[in-house]
């Protein structure tokens, strides 16, 4: 069985990896733990590290075969809440991981981008497209691509520009667009949008996320350099869109609009580069599933709204847990 090093192992969409494919790889798991495990057990974990990923050593990263690195500040608010931060832990943790494995026995490594990387566009965007990062957190994912791409490594290096994820997970995120509407939805019986719902965003579960994950890394192929957008031509949706679905599973009447450029990131992606490596590569999860799933989990678990990353941090600052620099203390 292959062994995967796993940054960001115990996060949003690492735990649901972990969770469902320790029957396919081994796994050794580095996370800083800001956000705790809340809704099911754990199935791990003798092999977790509590670390920082500015901290990674060689003994880190001894004795596995791929590297699967997630582990970074992973959402828009929480990069430009300290843009110098953010560059440090995102970059320049990635660029210390990556010379780390150099000359060692990894064999792949795949570094989950974004597709928050094209921005804004009206077109339909390729993995050849001009990246248009609008953010801090999407401009360390360009960096590190770039770092990636101009750089010789012993490993082959395959990057994700996943779509924006969404779907139920032991830690769960409701930052992100779909898990937020349809929280917020549940709980209050409402949908209130920011934007006018104008604005584009292609979509995909987390589950869809990590088969394409394991795919990759069990494809014997030559996929050195390459990039992915992840997901499916069925799942670029505008925010309107996205919401009138939700509000139709859940029986609203009405949904409240906000302002035109409240939301400057719009983009549609194209999947066809991924669909052409992987020829019966499918999703298992359409929205309207996923929404379902949702909905199921929180019925059956307390879920708060409070748990949203920048507030968790805020509160482990405030209680001195964590140093500025978000390290333990």
């Amino acid at each position: 069985m292959k062994k995967i090093l796993l940054t960001g192992g115990l996060g949003y969409i690492g735990s649901y990896f972990v969770n469902n494919f320790s029957n396919i790889f081994e796994f050794k798991i580095l996370d800083t733990n800001y956000f705790q495990y809340k809704y099911k057990e754990n199935q791990l974990f003798e092999s977790t590290k509590i670390k920082d990923i500015r901290n990674t050593l060689h003994e880190d990263i001894n004795n596995v075969d791929f590297i699967v690195h997630m582990g970074e500040l992973s959402n828009d608010p929480l990069g430009d809440l300290n843009k110098e931060l953010t560059n440090n832990i995102n970059y320049f943790g990635t660029k210390n991981l990556l010379e780390l494995a150099n000359n060692s026995n990894v064999e792949k490594i795949i570094y989950m981008s974004s597709a928050s990387v094209y921005g804004f566009s009206q077109e339909i965007m390729q993995e050849t497209s001009q990246l248009n990062p609008l953010t801090e957190y999407s401009k360390t994912k360009v960096k590190n691509e770039e770092y990636i791409l101009d750089n010789e490594f012993s490993f082959k290096t395959t990057i994700l520009r996943n779509s924006t994820a969404f779907g139920f997970s032991n830690n769960l995120r409701l930052d992100l667009v779909v898990n937020d509407l349809t929280y917020g939805a549940y709980v209050n019986r409402e949908i209130n949008l920011l934007s006018d719902g104008t604005p584009k965003r292609p979509i995909v579960h987390i589950a869809d996320i990590c088969r394409t994950i394991e795919m990759i890394l069990n494809d014997e192929r030559n996929m050195d350099r390459e990039i992915f957008n992840v997901g499916s031509d069925t799942m670029n949706f505008s925010i309107k869109e996205i919401a009138e679905i939700i509000g139709d599973r859940l029986k609203l009447d009405a949904i409240t609009f906000g302002q035109h450029d409240a939301d400057q990131r719009s983009y549609e992606l194209d999947f066809s580069k991924l669909n052409e490596y992987f020829p019966s590569y499918n999703i298992e999860f359409n929205l309207q599933k996923g929404i379902d799933d949702l909905i199921d989990n929180f019925k059956k678990y307390e879920i708060s709204g409070s748990e949203k990353r920048i507030s968790v941090l805020n509160k482990l600052i405030s209680e001195k847990k964590i140093d500025q620099n978000l390290f333990w203390t």
